[in-house]
């Protein structure tokens, strides 16, 4: 048949399935038949008229009644808009028992380091730090109490006061893993931090003054750090109080919703950074404008989330607020075929590193171990590339410490160790979805070295660098699965990786960035408290003063790093995994059409064509 013969005997049905598509209340009887018989056109079109618009057009109609049937798939802007009036307003709610128990943990501590400061003239210096202390009294010499705000360059100061605001807050929400214990003791320590700091400018008679300057950018901030208290306690209300779920059910459904939760606070961060870092800094600005701000920011705070979501409980939320559907057991099986959202995504993350664990730990330990073998014989090479003192370094200090190592030779032998456990992680997927897939293919997991080697070449080009690797990490290692999964190319594997990855309204960045708070998150567990506890307890077991009592500790301490680094690689990768699979769906439709066709094979066919 030719072409103009084939679109001719089925134009009405298609302009039937268009309408269909805009009608107000869709018959879903019609919607399917409709469906199926678009697709069995769109297949016909792919096998004659492969090049032709035909096929084009076709495509487009399957896809949108594919987004029709599953009636999930809102476009971006209308999510983004949900999202903060609708979803999290209603998180908010939902969590205010916690924020109420933040705002007076804080407030308390604010009371107990005034009154602190004021009975002991030391305890200034000791939350301070002495050194901050001297250079405060020389500025308030020379008549500018503000001026450390002016002394380092505007850009440098916002990228610098971001990073340290984001690591508190996410600090104090991560913290709330330890039964909320943890996010308590971080909102005690900041809050008697703020009101030493607010006692020790009072005492010299310049609380006006301060107060000026400091709450310019510290009603944001400050307000961001008491949500991010109240996130914490609700995670750890998850594991206090699982209700009829399991503890690490409660545990996932508290998780993903303080997730989302700290996500709509993190923006107040960024905001707070440049209000420091570009207006805080000019103390001569008249007190009118100072206050200004002050109380737009305060009226912000209180009008979004304190009166925004009492008003809209009252008034009524357009959708309920839907947790993440749990597993009844953790062998529940996985369905590959079906478009997931990013919550079912992790969830099914979750599901697999539990049952898997007991595979995937002998790859986890073995890596590290070789790792930090390999990182200490490496370890009296000079010639650092990063100078420790740069943010970028610290930002990653817990990665393996792989700033410290600029060979290209201990660069190979980290990737090696990377690319093992993602490979190992991949290749249990594929198993789960294919059994019949069970060989071992070397092509790809070499692939998959040179993926992981250059995204950590890329950290060796400085904060550009660092930048551009945590923006690619996620596309690679999708691409990395799709050459894992088909046993394809690196060329192939990078090309259609890069299409899933942004199918879909960019799903694929938006779960990427999840995942980095996740692993950062999780990183400043280790770093805040467990390392240095477990670094105390090393000390307390060894002499300090002999070499191999020191190199003990030195080779623990990089392999706790490393393992523990190592230990958050097959959630990225499962998460990537499976973000593959629900992509492949959006774009073929194969399992929906699959079911679709065995919903109605007991129907009688049409044959339009």
């Amino acid at each position: 048949m030719n072409e103009s013969r084939f679109i001719d005997q089925n134009k009405e049905k298609w302009r039937e399935a268009e309408a269909l598509l805009v009608a107000p209340v869709k018959d879903p009887d019609k919607l399917s038949n409709l469906f199926v018989q678009v697709v069995d056109d769109l297949s016909y079109a792919r096998t004659y008229y492969p090049n032709r618009s035909v096929r084009v057009y076709l495509n487009k109609i399957a896809r949108q009644y594919f987004s029709a049937i599953y009636g999930s798939k809102k476009g971006v802007h209308s999510q983004f808009k949900l999202f903060w009036l609708d979803e999290l307003p209603q998180i908010i709610l939902s969590s205010r028992r916690q924020l109420l128990v933040s705002l007076a943990v804080f407030a308390l501590s604010l009371f107990i380091g005034a009154f602190s400061s004021r009975n002991d003239p030391q305890f200034v210096k000791t939350i301070l730090s002495e050194s901050y202390v001297k250079m405060t009294d020389e500025n308030i010499k020379s008549g500018d109490p503000m001026a450390v705000y002016k002394k380092a360059n505007q850009v440098d100061m916002f990228l610098g006061i971001t990073l340290n605001n984001l690591m508190v807050a996410f600090r104090t929400y991560v913290l709330g893993i330890f039964l909320a214990i943890g996010t308590l003791g971080s909102l005690l320590y900041n809050g008697i931090m703020v009101g030493s700091f607010q006692y020790y400018f009072a005492e010299k008679g310049l609380l006006l003054t301060s107060s000026l300057s400091i709450w310019l950018h510290g009603t944001l901030e400050i307000s961001s750090i008491i949500i991010a208290g109240g996130a914490g306690l609700t995670l750890g209300s998850g594991l206090i109080f699982p209700g009829t779920y399991s503890r690490i059910q409660s545990l996932q459904r508290a998780g993903i919703r303080s997730l989302k939760l700290m996500l709509g606070v993190t923006p107040l961060f960024v905001l707070a950074a440049i209000i420091e870092s570009f207006l805080t800094r000019y103390t001569g600005v008249p007190v009118f404008l100072k206050v200004t701000l002050i109380f737009l920011s305060a009226f912000f705070i209180i009008g979004y989330f304190v009166v925004y979501p009492w008003i809209k409980s009252r008034t009524g939320f357009l959708y309920p607020l839907k947790d993440i559907q749990l597993a009844a057991s953790p062998t529940e099986r996985i369905d590959y075929f079906r478009i997931k959202n990013n919550a079912d995504i992790l969830k099914d993350t979750f599901q697999f590193y539990s049952r898997q664990a007991p595979k995937l730990s002998s790859a986890i330990f073995v890596s590290a171990l070789i790792v930090s073998l390999a990182q200490h014989f490496f370890k009296e090479q000079k010639g650092y590339v990063a100078s420790e003192t740069e943010w970028w370094v610290a930002l990653f200090a817990d990665l393996g410490s792989i700033f410290n190592q600029p060979s290209p030779a201990f660069i190979l032998i980290h990737a090696l160790g990377v690319s093992w456990v993602l490979f190992a992680t991949m290749r249990l997927i594929v198993t789960e979805s294919n059994p019949k897939r069970v060989n071992f293919d070397l092509k790809s997991f070499v692939h998959i070295v040179f993926l992981v080697a250059l995204l950590e070449g890329l950290l060796y080009l400085g904060a550009f660098g660092v930048v551009a690797a945590v923006i690619a990490f996620g596309y690679l290692l999708l691409s990395a699965f799709v050459i894992t999964e088909q046993s394809s190319g690196l060329c192939y594997g990078l090309a259609h990786g890069f299409e899933l990855f942004s199918t879909n309204k960019n799903q694929g960045p938006a779960l990427q960035a999840i995942l980095v708070i996740l692993s950062f998150g999780f990183l400043l567990i280790l770093s805040a408290p467990i390392l240095y506890m477990h670094l105390s307890v090393l000390k307390w077991n060894f002499v300090s003063n002999d070499s191999t009592s020191q190199q003990i500790i030195d080779f623990l301490n990089v392999f706790v790093r490393t393992f523990s680094f190592y230990l958050i690689l097959p959630a990225i990768g499962a998460s990537m995994a499976y973000l593959c699979f629900s992509q492949e769906e959006a774009n073929s439709a194969s399992g929906l059409k699959e079911t679709i066709v065995k919903m109605t094979v007991k129907r009688p066919k049409t044959n339009n064509r």
